[in-house]
């Protein structure tokens, strides 16, 4: 059994210096004397120029603004003549009340409760009323609304129309802090 083994390696030994053959190995290539080597930088990575954006309107929906506006309007291109198209304008000054005012401030503001309940926030240059009436004074207690009428002579004449808040006669009493009384 010795010798088999002995044999299997021989023949193993053979196989692999006769396949190695006889040749010697090539030598080495040259090395060129040249300046130290550089360190190689990663490159920078180029920065695509990002795509500008403009946002363009034209032609789309103001998400701000009601729909009810744009049937509105769309009377008016069938040949109905529309002077105002805000929210106000649907109603007669009849039909509005003033409920609020802050008069306090450089902008003053009121507010305009339809016959339905709706409270409308207005400022001056506000557009209020089917007569196409503009909101000129906001006063303590009161909000002027300025309209114009085409008289008989063709001429348009301002009319001024005041509207105040209403003092309800049985409104509980108002304690003023100041002085600590009741006030009506």
């Amino acid at each position: 059994m010795f010798m088999l083994r002995t044999g299997s390696i021989a023949l193993g030994l053979a196989v692999v210096v006769s396949a190695c053959g006889s040749d010697a190995p090539p030598p080495p290539p040259p090395v060129a004397a040249t300046a130290p080597k550089k360190k190689v930088e990663a490159a920078a990575p180029t920065i695509v120029a990002s795509v500008d954006y403009s946002y363009n309107p034209v032609g789309k929906r103001d998400p701000f603004r009601s729909s009810a506006l744009d049937f509105r309007v769309g009377q008016a291109e069938q040949g109905e003549t529309v002077v105002c198209n805000e929210p106000l304008c649907q109603y007669d000054l009849n039909d509005l009340n003033v409920v609020a005012v802050v008069s306090g401030d450089s902008n003053p503001m009121g507010m305009l409760e339809d016959k339905s309940g709706v409270g409308h926030i207005i400022h001056r240059n506000s557009k209020v009323g089917r007569q196409g009436g503009k909101v000129t004074q906001i006063l303590r207690d009161c909000v002027v609304i300025t309209s114009f009428i085409t008289g008989a002579d063709g001429k348009a004449q301002p009319n001024k129309t005041q509207m105040c808040v209403r003092q309800d006669k049985a409104s509980d009493p108002v304690l003023d802090l100041l002085d600590g009384k009741l006030r009506q």
